[in-house]
């Protein structure tokens, strides 16, 4: 309660509090705690434990709802860490202030040390908040020098989620987002893909290509010197697919990786919501969405099964 009292006097109605730590220090409630005595917005950073927004999004809004979001498409900053610092800094220039910040915990080696400092670099806040069980973020007090505030809170209770227990509450979330979606199909006309190359360029023919690289090709374009395939199997002779289509380079996707893609939806620019990959040929997707209006989809990393299962994926593209 010192804490929260303390925390209270120093955030004033202009602030953005940025807080780091552990996984289950207790981030979020204290965060909670506070916006229920100062108002405003909160950044939820965390994707792989969100509580403002869906997992694998940025969300900005307050616990009573999400107001906008970001399109991580994974559910830990690892591998993502351009697409986390770029949403959380959108959001918290949108946010109404004073702006609480929400971020994972992801602090132990060199490059979430890197990925820590410039996010503080990028959003400046005007106070940093250490939630600490040893001296594992003493190395964040040095931005006190750049006039900062930083305030150091020992953290006392060791009460720590397991593995399973985040998976099962990321099943939840999935499930408890998908619970009102529908199949909706759009022809690539009237959409486009972001974060890859899927349905960029001109159709090819399917049957020839796949003759050559001896499997099913379900869809495939050509844009300028590169060429990209959907396909079920293995793919063999892509060098002479490469000669044959007088393209520089071939990106490939197999379907057993696409299928049931994580998938951020947006419109005029809006992240609108998350979609799962059903169907897609070289005219046309089908996707599993609550969300009734798209002019873009981002790819993810993750594929996500309609009772919220979910595992990363590596998508050759």
């Amino acid at each position: 309660m010192r804490a929260l009292d303390q925390l209270s006097e120093l955030i004033s109605s202009g602030s953005t509090v940025l807080f780091l730590g552990a996984t289950d220090v207790g981030k979020t409630a204290l965060i909670r705690a506070l916006h229920e005595r100062v108002g405003g917005q909160i950044v939820d950073g965390d994707v792989g434990q969100s509580w403002i927004g869906p997992p694998g999004v940025i969300s900005l809004g307050t616990p009573a709802g999400m107001a906008a979001g970001y399109f991580v498409g994974d559910i830990s900053p690892r591998g993502h860490l351009l697409q986390v610092a770029t949403g959380v800094c959108l959001m918290a220039q949108r946010a109404e202030r004073p702006c609480l910040i929400d971020t994972d915990g992801y602090i132990a080696d060199g490059a979430a040390r890197a990925y820590k400092a410039e996010l503080i670099n990028l959003i400046k806040p005007d106070l940093l908040v250490l939630l600490q069980r040893g001296h594992e973020l003493d190395y964040y007090k040095l931005y006190a020098q750049k006039g900062i505030g930083v305030i150091d809170l020992a953290v006392s209770h060791g009460g720590q989620k397991t593995r399973e227990e985040r998976i099962a509450m990321r099943e939840r979330a999935f499930r408890h987002y998908f619970r009102s979606a529908t199949l909706r199909e759009w022809r690539l006309e009237e959409i486009r893909f972001e974060r890859g190359l899927l349905g960029h360029g001109e159709p090819l023919e399917l049957e020839g290509l796949s003759k050559v690289l001896d499997c099913r090709v379900r869809a495939a374009w050509r844009l300028g010197s590169e060429a990209t395939l959907v396909v079920e199997g293995y793919a063999y002779s892509l060098g002479t697919l490469k000669i044959s289509l007088g393209v520089e380079q071939i990106h490939l996707y197999n379907w057993s990786d696409v299928q049931n893609l994580l998938l951020g939806c947006v419109l005029d620019g809006e992240f609108t919501g998350l979609g799962l990959l059903k169907d897609l040929s070289s005219e046309g997707v089908s996707i599993w969405t609550p969300v009734e209006e798209a002019d873009v989809l981002q790819l993810g990393s993750l594929q996500v099964a309609e009772d919220g299962r979910h595992e990363r994926v590596r998508l050759w593209g």
